[in-house]
């Protein structure tokens, strides 16, 4: 078990108790949302014939480039079509939107995630750039790589279509989102399509640390009246100030724990929130979360139904919100741009009434 603290194999790592979410503190003061205007010159055309396919992941490193991942596998044919090469799923881009690289891959002498079932939509999924530059993906075949910005293969967390449940410690179920504490090296990971839990490793060994479910209490998976998947949750994303952030997808809400899965409250958003990201000023006082509001008929129309819902931090109050139909898995810049999926290309959101800084 390494470093985790358990009472029995299959068990939390911590002993967490909360069964019920924790009372709210009272709203501040409303007070105008920042608003953002799409900057449609970035990026820059492809070079090389080549072309995007759906974009499910954008992340920001150190230097302001913003990194994509997309899956090309059903488009292939669409890409063809339009007399184009599908780019590799990794797509590294400057601030000013020029390509930089592009990398990552089945068939590359690399592990790589693939789609499989029971979810063959799943395949590469997840993005996110760590305080040292590293690259993380995950996706379908239940696995979780790290790499070098150049694409060398550095950590596998996880076996190739091997899962056993949300307790267990060393196999996933399909994880789709990461983050990585820099404080601690700790990587973070969303175990939420097959399982229904937030799990834990050291970032340099792979070696299990804790995980934890709904409420912080030891994951079921038992499925609910009426419930589909991801359940929780689709991303786990850390705050500067060590608050972990859960994006619950299938009950539209946010939970939000300590680094030791313990609870501290959550909040419904009015869309079924992909992930979040956090504004540029030291204080990170705001929350924005990615997410599909539902039609009438209970179907999402891309182009109507995504949103950036922009939250205040401090108290969770909603206080605006702007279209994009790229809210899967989005990142800010230092100078507090966002950037989301898109649907074939990234798309970057300029503050107009900026946040503080």
């Amino acid at each position: 078990m390494g470093r985790a603290s358990t009472a029995a194999a299959g068990c939390v790592a911590v002993a967490l108790v909360a069964t019920a979410p924790a009372a709210r503190p009272r709203a501040q003061e409303a007070e105008p949302a920042p608003t953002f205007e799409r900057d449609v010159s970035w990026p820059k055309p492809l070079p090389d014939n080549w072309r995007l396919g759906i974009v499910w992941a954008v992340a920001v490193d150190s230097r302001d480039h913003v990194w994509v991942l997309h899956a090309a596998d059903r488009y292939l044919e669409e890409i063809a079509d339009a007399g184009k090469l599908p780019a590799p799923p990794v797509v590294e881009f400057d601030p000013e939107g020029n390509l930089v690289q592009a990398w990552g891959g089945r068939d590359q002498g690399r592990p790589w995630v693939y789609s499989m079932e029971p979810h063959p939509s799943v395949g590469e999924h997840g993005l996110h750039v760590d305080h040292r530059d590293n690259v993380w993906v995950t996706g379908g075949g239940h696995l979780a790589l790290k790499f070098t910005r150049a694409g060398e293969f550095l950590l596998q967390i996880g076996r190739l279509n091997r899962t056993a449940g949300s307790n267990h410690t060393q196999y996933l179920g399909n994880p789709s989102g990461v983050d990585v504490d820099p404080e601690t090296n700790e990587v973070y990971i969303a175990d939420g399509y097959l399982n229904k839990r937030v799990i834990v490793f050291d970032g340099d060994t792979g070696e299990y640390v804790r995980h934890w479910g709904r409420y912080g209490a030891p994951p079921d998976d038992a499925f609910e009246a009426g419930e589909r998947f991801p359940r929780f949750g689709h991303a786990a994303q850390l705050s500067a100030d060590g608050l972990v952030y859960v994006s619950d997808r299938e009950h539209g809400s946010i939970h939000v724990h300590r680094r030791d899965g313990s609870f501290v409250t959550e909040v419904e958003v009015p869309v079924k929130v992909n992930s979040v990201a956090f504004s540029a000023d030291p204080g990170q006082r705001y929350l924005y979360a990615g997410g599909m509001r539902t039609g009438a008929n209970g179907r999402y129309d891309l182009e109507v139904d995504g949103r950036i819902v922009i939250l205040r931090r401090s108290d969770l109050q909603v206080l605006g919100s702007f279209e994009s139909a790229g809210q899967h898995f989005f990142d800010v810049d230092s100078r507090g741009n966002i950037y989301t999926c898109g649907r074939f290309m990234p798309e970057k959101f300029v503050p107009v009434v900026p946040p503080p800084r």
